[in-house]
């Protein structure tokens, strides 16, 4: 991946077209899209057509993935919306403030969580919690457009419940004109998608349901978008408010966690679909510039989006040019079509929600849940009910947190511990689980896997006394090892001790740079001679061979 100077220096003038039709095609998904995701935020939706052109412009040069396209996601949305509405916001001037006060401060700390390499962490939130946190948001989101669908003049509610119950009680008070419109907008994508599937079908709907209200004058008959204050966004300083800032301190941390799990899903996507290597933590410090940026400009917070960045690698885009192209693309048809885009009826654009929000429902993947493990179930049904029930979302996202920490904390206490024997005739390698198979041999090969936090120290403990015989050589295979932290290697240097104690040998192989700085501050390092830490290489068993050659031409086979 490029950098942007580099982009810049080496672009080639071939990319282009193919930058150009992906640029547009995600232009033409996304303008709709976007103005929607502005509704579901509590904004006009002028407010989400600002907020993509700023942030893809931007993000050309703070990004790192040549696919990723950021913007207005609807989880952001609906979290925005849910904080703020629990504060009883009403004088839409400060509830603007409240929006770009909360995106500047879900950038600062998406920096602050890249620049302390804190990728990792985000990518332990289980996957149950992520599925039980879409569809809940996508329940959110659908009974939430009920009342913009229906034409209803009611207000939304503190949860899908209440909401649900004041559309259902002023059901009487639908207005035929929106709810025609909502369905038109559903029924035009579902049959564009079905025989005209190379044509934008959300920008399909909006443009037949303005030339409906432009030809037959139903500008009085529902709500529409209106006029613009202004065509392009503009630079607007919001008030520095600490009180403000510390009340939404807490809401800011959950988009910030849940908009860096979805950066997280794009890249490790990417990754497998078009090979290109995932650097999470400088996407988060990217993406963080990109929303302090955005919220100078009237816009709300963004994170990677996994359809639009989809579409853009299918549409056949070669680099980050694309996403540049399809922000100047919606700039362009937004000045331009500026005196048409106040016939956009609310209710179509309500339509466009509703759809995104069955669509975001997986019957396979909610099946998987509820039937891999019991304890995925649990998780699962605890983080949708927390999301539907509870007033903010980011109650549930916090919520999701700490039960995918115990979950981590519950999976790493089984240490992924064996032992491995080398049959030199066949020149190959057998793991084994009980030492029984391999205390015979000259030398035991104990072979660590993992991420080794401190819950597992006891369990690593217990399985090196179970290995353990007295006057042997042991191999302590750590090539497979991520991190290690002090309450582990405590238990290495104690086991070591003991070997060593008692006239035995301890050789470590495979060993990375950052676990060899870990082991040498600790101080085990001046415990072993040089030769006996082999350092890891790119060919698989290597430097175990080596510690066994060792072994064998200096005799320690004898102790």
């Amino acid at each position: 991946m490029l950098n942007s100077i580099e982009l810049i220096k080496i672009y080639k003038i071939k990319y282009l077209k193919d930058d150009l039709m992906a640029g547009l095609s995600v232009a033409a998904v996304s303008l709709p899209q976007v103005m929607a995701y502005a509704m579901i935020a509590g904004l006009n939706p002028v407010f989400g057509l600002y907020t993509f052109i700023v942030s893809t412009i931007v993000s050309t040069f703070t990004g790192i993935s040549s696919y990723m396209i950021v913007g207005p996601t609807n989880i952001v949305a609906v979290t925005i919306a849910g904080t703020l509405s629990s504060m009883n916001i009403t004088d839409p001037a400060n509830y603007l403030q409240g929006v770009l006060l909360i995106t500047f401060l879900v950038g600062i700390i998406q920096i602050l969580m890249g620049s302390l390499k804190l990728g990792y962490l985000v990518n332990s939130v289980s996957s149950s919690v992520i599925s039980g946190l879409t569809y809940g948001v996508a329940l959110i989101i659908l009974t939430g457009q009920l009342i913009e669908f229906l034409g209803l003049k009611v207000n939304g509610g503190n949860n899908v419940i209440t909401t649900l119950y004041n559309v259902i009680t002023n059901i009487s008070q639908t207005n035929l004109y929106s709810l025609l419109f909502g369905l038109l907008a559903i029924i035009v994508i579902i049959l564009s998608k079905k025989y005209l599937p190379k044509l934008p079908s959300y920008l399909i709907a909006v443009g037949l349901s303005m030339v409906f209200v432009y030809l037959f004058n139903l500008t009085e008959e529902l709500v529409i978008v209106g006029t613009m204050e202004s065509s392009i966004p503009k630079f607007s300083l919001f008030r520095f408010d600490l009180n403000f800032m510390f009340r939404l301190l807490s809401s800011a941390f959950s988009l910030a966690i849940i908009s860096c799990v979805q950066i997280l899903s794009i890249v490790k996507m990417m990754e497998k679909t078009a090979g290109e290597e995932a650097q999470i933590n400088k996407e988060f410090i990217g993406q963080g510039i990109t929303n302090i940026v955005c919220s100078f400009f009237n816009s709300f917070a963004i994170t990677g989006s996994f359809t639009k960045s989809y579409a853009n690698y299918e549409a056949g885009a070669k680099t980050r040019v694309s996403e540049f192209i399809s922000g100047i693309a919606v700039l362009l048809l937004v000045v331009l079509l500026a005196p048409v885009i106040k016939y956009i009826p609310i209710p179509t654009l309500a339509g466009i929600v509703i759809y995104v929000a069955f669509k975001m429902f997986d019957i396979r993947e909610i099946k998987r849940n509820f039937f891999t493990t019991r304890f995925d179930a649990i998780i699962f049904t605890i983080t949708f009910m927390t999301t539907i029930l509870t007033p903010r979302l980011d109650y549930a996202i916090y919520l999701g947190v700490v039960m995918s920490a115990v979950l981590v904390l519950k999976n790493t206490s089984e240490l992924e511990y064996s032992h491995i024997s080398y049959d030199e005739d066949e020149d190959q390698f057998v793991t084994h689980q009980n030492v029984e198979k391999v205390e015979d041999d000259n030398y035991i090969i104990i072979n660590l896997t993992g991420t080794m936090h401190f819950n597992a120290a006891e369990n690593l403990k217990e399985n090196l006394n179970n290995s353990y015989v007295k006057n042997k050589v042991f191999i302590i295979r750590m090539r497979r090892i991520d991190n290690i932290d002090l309450t582990v290697i405590e238990e290495i240097d104690k086991f070591i001790d003991k070997v060593q104690e008692s006239g035995g040998k301890i050789i470590l192989s495979g060993v990375k740079n950052s676990i060899y700085k870990s082991l040498k501050s600790y101080g085990i390092t001046d415990k072993l001679k040089e030769d006996d830490i082999k350092f890891y290489n790119k060919n698989l068993y290597s430097s175990t061979k080596n510690a066994i050659k060792d072994v064998q031409e200096n005799g320690y086979c004898n102790i």
